[in-house]
């Protein structure tokens, strides 16, 4: 019996005792709590980077469509644009423009058929490639030419991975966001390439 009433006396101390009880609910929900500010440094950081992002593109669609010309002679067109794309580093910063693509077209709509269009020319990033194409590519809707007009557009796309990627549950996977933007030349008709006059790209069309 006095073992049982020793006993009895240990558990209700034990049953009354308060002491830890704080630290044990801050370890329940002390992983929530990291969730959510890591969260939310994340989907801060996102939203950052995508609104830089969309500025990137306009911009480089702005500065393309103020120039005149894209180089005067056969090959200075590439190292034009890839100039212009070092503004795009610096409106990203201090986030990285790796998964940075960008993709500018010429277009040009048929002179008898405002729905059928041509890319003239054509520059991507960060290939840095530039060329008369001359191929047939849709402009983003339908009646945004009149015929024979031209426009200036570019396709951007960009590749976010989060940072907490590996700790944050819903963040494992990174996403791709994209965003196309249609300019008017400013300057002239078109903006010529390389020293070809508008037109003379695609001639006929």
């Amino acid at each position: 019996m006095p073992q049982r009433s020793t006993f009895m006396r240990s558990m209700r101390k034990f049953a009354i005792d308060r002491k830890g009880v704080a630290a044990v609910e801050f370890a329940y929900i002390a992983p929530l709590l990291i969730l959510a500010l890591f969260g939310t440094v994340e989907v801060s950081r996102a939203v950052m980077m995508h609104k830089r992002f969309q500025r990137v593109s306009a911009m480089i669609g702005d500065l393309v469509s103020r120039e005149q010309t894209i180089g005067t002679a056969s090959g200075q067109a590439a190292s034009i644009l890839d100039g212009m794309m070092l503004s795009a580093q610096q409106v990203m910063y201090p986030f990285s423009t790796t998964g940075l693509r960008i993709e500018i077209n010429s277009l040009r709509a048929k002179v008898n058929d405002a729905n059928q269009t041509r890319s003239e020319w054509t520059y991507k990033s960060p290939e840095g490639t530039a060329s008369s194409t001359c191929t047939n590519k849709a402009m983003p809707s339908t009646g945004m030419l009149n015929a024979g007009n031209t426009a200036i557009v570019v396709d951007a796309s960009y590749r976010f991975t989060p940072l907490m990627s590996k700790l944050i549950p819903g963040f494992r996977n990174a996403m791709t966001w994209t965003d196309t933007i249609t300019h008017s030349p400013r300057r002239a008709s078109c903006v010529a390439f390389e020293g070809k006059n508008c037109g003379e790209l695609c001639a006929g069309w």
